[in-house]
């Protein structure tokens, strides 16, 4: 929630899904991989369905976005290089394209039989898979041996667990722990969700200088709600001088990607003179809520 003098929390309060990113869409025809590259099943499978959350993928591709994956040729090479008796990579692969194809079943069991040997992204995409079934115990266990792979997407998934007691105890330090650890990685939800720990100062000590470090660091990485929250913290002087100037330029940087809150604090605002003409000067402070008295 948010309004004039109110401070966003993080939109992704529930596991993070990007890995996958769930679509539902229905299957379509399916050409040949030989006909459409002179690649092998298994390179055009990396070519086709490489996800950028996968540290063990081919780096000889660019990763390739759940939206833009082209289901028919991604899913027969994928389908061709698994037959062949390739490995956990290519079996992630597969399962990635026939969830974007809208076949979930199917999709999990090649999930399962990719953690089964031992593949970091799909541990990640299996334990939000079977977290949304109710069994969290063996969703949290298994982000733990995924992020000591050093996935990055296993790292914020654990601090998301750790926040909110997922398949275990909330812990406001291990939270902090593994995003930073996601942020250090250059995760910039890492980095928010960390930054919104000091902000809030309900599971580790209030830190507004911490906050604000971190809501900067999210903010040169692109994210809007850091920005917004950095823009706040300016305006109001939490964890530094307060920059009015500094706060709008923050403010016009969300609002140029489409953030309507930010479009808001910097569209001229009309007076209404009936109101200010009744607060005495040294009542105006008072006016803007300490951030206690703020709805997040």
């Amino acid at each position: 929630m948010k309004n004039e003098n109110s401070k966003r929390i993080s939109a992704i309060n529930a596991i993070l899904l990007t890995a996958v990113s769930l679509l539902s869409i229905a299957a379509i025809a399916i050409p040949s991989a030989h006909a459409a590259s002179p690649l092998l099943p298994a390179d055009q499978c990396d070519a086709e369905a490489g996800s950028e959350h996968d540290v063990q993928r081919n780096l000889s591709f660019r990763p390739v976005a759940t939206e833009d994956i082209r289901i028919g040729v991604a899913l027969s090479a994928c389908r061709e290089a698994y037959n062949q008796g390739r490995g956990p990579r290519q079996t992630f692969q597969l399962a990635r394209v026939l969830d974007a194809a809208g076949q979930r079943a199917q999709s999990m069991a090649m999930l399962e039989e990719a953690v089964e040997g031992n593949h970091a992204a799909a541990m990640v995409n299996y334990a939000v898979m079977i977290g949304e079934r109710g069994d969290h115990a063996k969703e949290f266990a298994l982000y733990q041996k995924a992020a000591a792979t050093g996935n990055i997407l296993a790292a914020y998934n654990l601090g998301v667990a750790y926040r909110d007691g997922i398949g275990t105890t909330a812990n406001g330090t291990l939270a902090a722990q593994w995003f930073e650890r996601a942020s250090v990685a250059k995760d910039s939800l890492g980095a928010f969700n960390l930054a919104v720990l000091f902000d809030e100062g309900t599971l580790v000590p209030e830190n507004d200088r911490k906050a604000a470090q971190f809501y900067k660091l999210a903010a040169d990485r692109g994210n809007v709600d850091a920005m917004v929250n950095l823009g706040l913290m300016l305006e109001n002087g939490e964890g530094m001088d307060a920059d009015p100037e500094a706060a709008r330029s923050m403010f016009a940087m969300a609002a140029n990607k489409g953030d309507a809150f930010a479009q808001d604090k910097i569209a001229p605002q009309p007076v209404d003179t009936a109101t200010t003409t009744s607060i005495e000067p040294s009542e105006q402070a008072s006016v803007v809520l300490a951030k206690s008295g703020r709805i997040k």
